[in-house]
């Protein structure tokens, strides 16, 4: 079983937003969900939904660009979704919708989305195209309607997979998604790959997790690479922070290609928390998150503090 943590352990702290340091911003703007997967870090669904007047006033104040990861529970719920969006854009920012995906399967409203100008959107794909790995992982056979969604956004936006790598249950998940986006001959993508992490509502606890070795030798054998190959690109500075991050290793499925924003990419992030403080990467300084009070926390430092709550 995971081991206590002592939270006096982390390295937790609150900026005001005009002393944001933090290069990505996470914005939770509802608590609300249209599923109940078994691996969710904010399982709280009684959470009132982000002000969007207070919001405006937050990213105001931020003294740089950052990345806005507007994400939820599940941010299409939220009546202004797309007003988030382009008011992050009025003040400089970027902005990735990480989304379960579920209401891209509408046209006409991934039309509504694309229309705010948004570029980059972040789908969780725990199945890929099985039902069997969904219903085992996130309490649903929604095979149909996910690849609806990613097939509806796949040539709209810069595309991030997001898959968890189940022990025992979507292991064969690698091949699957690289044969998803050859067959749907997906231009920009990112497959997103990481382990079970023990924070709110969880599956594996640490001593049952894949860890990162086990993630490379997946991906290694069935993308057909080398782990050193693989393990070549551990280390290497995050593209925008220029932060190095222990926990992530990000290479090209083209060993050619070296435009990060293009052509097709794997990103591997160790979300274990069998560590000291019981949290991935414990001190990212990359990673922030919007606070109730509308001041900036680390990022997994937060949602440890807060687990069960906010």
């Amino acid at each position: 079983m995971t081991k206590d943590i002592d939270l006096n352990n982390m390295n937790y702290y609150e900026l005001e937003p005009e002393n944001n340091s933090f290069y990505d911003i996470v914005v939770d703007i509802t608590h609300r969900c249209n599923m109940e997967c078994k691996n969710c870090y904010v399982p709280n669904r009684f959470i009132p939904d982000m002000r969007l007047a207070e919001y405006t006033k937050f990213v105001a104040k931020l003294p740089k660009p950052v990345m806005l990861r507007i994400v939820g529970a599940e941010p299409t719920l939220h009546p202004e979704l797309t007003e988030f969006i382009r008011i992050g854009f009025e003040h400089g920012h970027n902005c990735i919708l990480i989304t379960n995906g579920l209401r891209l399967a509408s046209q006409p409203f991934v039309d509504k989305v694309e229309a705010t100008g948004l570029k980059h959107v972040y789908m969780s794909l725990n199945g890929i195209d099985n039902d069997d790995w969904y219903e085992q992982i996130d309490e649903m056979r929604c095979a149909t309607k996910k690849i609806k969604a990613f097939i509806n956004c796949k040539d709209k936006f810069n595309m991030n997979a997001g898959i968890i790598l189940v022990k025992g249950i979507n292991e064969e998940a690698p091949r699957a998604a690289f044969d998803l986006i050859t067959r749907e001959k997906v231009p920009d993508i990112t497959l997103r790959f990481k382990n079970v992490g023990q924070l709110g509502r969880y599956q594996k606890d640490a001593d049952e997790n894949l860890k990162m070795a086990d993630m490379v030798k997946l991906c290694a054998d069935q993308l057909g690479f080398t782990e050193d190959y693989i393990w070549s690109h551990y280390g290497k500075p995050h593209r925008y922070s220029n932060v190095v991050e222990p926990g992530t290793i990000e290479f090209p499925l083209d060993p050619n290609n070296k435009e990060r924003y293009k052509g097709q990419w794997v990103k591997i992030t160790d979300w274990d928390t069998d560590n000291e403080v019981g949290i991935p990467d414990p001190g990212s300084v990359r990673r922030g998150r919007v606070t109730k009070d509308w001041k900036v926390a680390p990022f997994y430092e937060h949602v440890k503090m807060n687990e069960g709550e906010y």
